[in-house]
């Protein structure tokens, strides 16, 4: 095969034949690992990088984000290694090396996706001040750190002496291992819609804001579809007898549960009529009510905002038709200004206080008065 490249070309590095698949593992996570960089940039660009302002579920998606990288870096590293090669490739130690490896990779996907759970439940403990609200927010915290712990333990665990062993004749109740974690994964996912679904249903809003809400929030229930497609590949993978060139599905379906999880985290953030929804707790409504300020004011120096110049004048005459009780012609002009000219308001006293001057001139002018009506 290298004898048919031209000059200066050098065979692939995982190469898709009939016996070695680890360039479709190579390629899910490398596709994963952009999608969640890329969902992790845009949340911190709306967070403004000039002047970032980072809430907790920020901080949880972040510390996920990064959990995230090193498993796919870890899936990279076992391709090299001997993941998604069939055995006759393979000598016993590269066999071994890719185990380990895998076995570390499970442990990062496990602590990025329930991270990224953590990131949703403190995103809905900002979104209203109710008691009940904030109460379920909390539990489901705590819930979502105990499945957390429990779910890393059950599978690192391993049987023997070898716990990155992973197929079934080394240790067979692994799968029903993985099964518990499905469990709590989909009960954890279904806890944190079932909480923003109470919290808008009972929202006094625009019926029409609601079902968008709700609607956006239920992007992140994929992620159920996702894990069940990952436990069946588990499933048929359990009685493999080459492990590593069968657990290629397996691998494809964990990044692909894994980057979603974590894009989909970021999806509540990017809708611009959450500024509705919020019962104020968070901070939307002042972020973006100070960011549109922002853009459509003129800005002096310091961190005052310039004020347009707005002169109203309005002026009348009371003309007088027929019997005059009394015979002036009155006119009177009002006018409110804030002159652009003088800058004290910002450029002075660097003040931000709104400066309003208010002048109404009177004028009479007297008519002369006719006894006889005229």
């Amino acid at each position: 095969m290298s004898a048919s490249l031209p000059p200066g070309y050098s065979p692939a590095a995982h190469p898709l034949t009939p016996d070695d698949h680890s360039g479709w593992a190579v390629i899910a996570s490398s596709v994963g690992l952009l999608f969640v960089l890329l969902f992790a940039s845009i949340r911190l660009w709306i967070r403004n990088p000039a002047r970032p302002v980072l809430y907790a579920d920020d901080i949880a998606l972040f510390a996920a984000t990064a959990l995230a990288t090193i498993q796919s870096i870890l899936i990279i590293a076992a391709s090299d290694h001997g993941l998604g090669q069939s055995s006759k490739l393979l000598g016993d130690a590269s066999h071994g090396s890719a185990d380990k490896i895998l076995y570390a990779s499970d442990a990062f996907f496990l602590a990025a996706l329930f991270a990224s759970k953590l990131s949703m439940l403190l995103l809905e403990l900002r979104m209203s001040p109710e008691k009940w609200h904030m109460m379920l927010a909390k539990v489901g915290l705590g819930l979502c750190g105990a499945a957390m712990a429990a779910s890393i333990v059950m599978t690192l665990v391993g049987c023997g002496g070898s716990p990155w062993l992973q197929i079934s004749n080394e240790c067979e109740s692994l799968y029903n291992r993985w099964v518990a974690v499905f469990c709590l994964d989909v009960a954890v996912e279904l806890y944190i819609y079932a909480v923003i679904l109470r919290m808008l249903i009972s929202l006094q809003r625009d019926t029409t804001k609601k079902l968008k809400a709700i609607t956006m929030f239920s992007l992140r229930l994929p992620v159920i579809i996702f894990a069940a497609m990952r436990l069946r590949q588990l499933s048929m993978f359990r009685n493999s007898t080459d492990p590593l060139f069968d657990s290629v599905p397996v691998i494809v379906w964990t990044q692909t549960e894994l980057a979603y999880s974590l894009a989909a985290a970021t999806i509540p953030i990017l809708m611009p009529f959450l500024i509705g929804l919020n019962t104020g707790m968070g901070m939307y409504i002042g972020e973006n009510t100070i960011m549109r300020t922002q853009n459509d004011s003129s800005m002096n120096k310091g961190s005052g905002y310039g004020m347009h110049s707005i002169k109203r004048t309005h002026a009348s005459r009371n003309s007088q038709s027929g019997d005059q009780i009394r015979g002036d012609n009155v006119m009177y002009k009002s006018s409110v200004i804030s002159p652009q000219a003088d800058q004290r308001s910002v450029g002075s006293d660097d003040s931000t206080r709104v400066i309003i001057r208010k002048t109404v001139d009177v004028s009479f002018s007297p008519t002369p008065y006719d006894v006889n009506g005229k």
